[in-house]
């Protein structure tokens, strides 16, 4: 049998996946985000422009508020969660947090499970439990690790997602 195409440092490529998912934040995130900022942004600008009026140094104020107060939009809008299963382990990249992949490798998963979490708390969140990487999904699979803590990863097909990840553990003789 073929072994699969590897890359640079060893781990398989992207091509060589049995189970794929890719993920957005809510649709309703981005414009509730704006809505939100927008008030506060106005009111700032409002103050800022009154005490000082126009000047370079009030227009350089504003800038350095409304610049990171409207740049959270974008990377509400651009963020998506990818989840891979591939021949040696999962892997998973939650753009643009992530600049690299991350990789759990079969041999370092004790247990496998499906799990929900609360509604409303998305994105990457470290808690006592350990990680948590979510998009729009309450349920995921939450994957106990031999060595580290367990690390739960959001999905719309947590069956299959679970599947996929028990199906490499027993390939790769764990």
């Amino acid at each position: 049998m073929r072994s699969p195409p590897r890359n640079e440092t060893g781990r398989s490529t992207p091509t060589d996946a049995t189970f794929e998912e890719r993920q957005r934040l809510p649709s309703w995130m981005g414009p509730t985000v704006l809505a939100l900022s927008i008030s506060p942004l106005a009111v700032t600008i409002l103050v800022i422009i009154g005490e000082n009026g126009v000047t370079p140094g009030s227009l350089a104020a504003i800038a350095a508020i409304v610049g990171p107060g409207l740049g959270v939009v974008p990377l509400v809008y651009w963020a998506k969660l990818r989840t891979q299963v591939r021949d040696d382990g999962v892997y998973f990249r939650f753009r643009p947090f992530h600049r690299s992949w991350r990789s759990i490798p079969f041999a370092n998963i004790q247990r496998v499970r499906r799990d929900e979490r609360r509604a409303f708390q998305y994105g990457i969140r470290w808690t006592r439990r350990g990680w948590e990487y979510r998009a729009d999904a309450n349920t995921g699979v939450e994957i106990d690790r031999i060595e580290g803590k367990p690390i739960f990863l959001g999905t719309e097909r947590p069956h299959e997602f679970r599947a996929a990840i028990e199906a490499g553990v027993r390939r790769s003789g764990r």
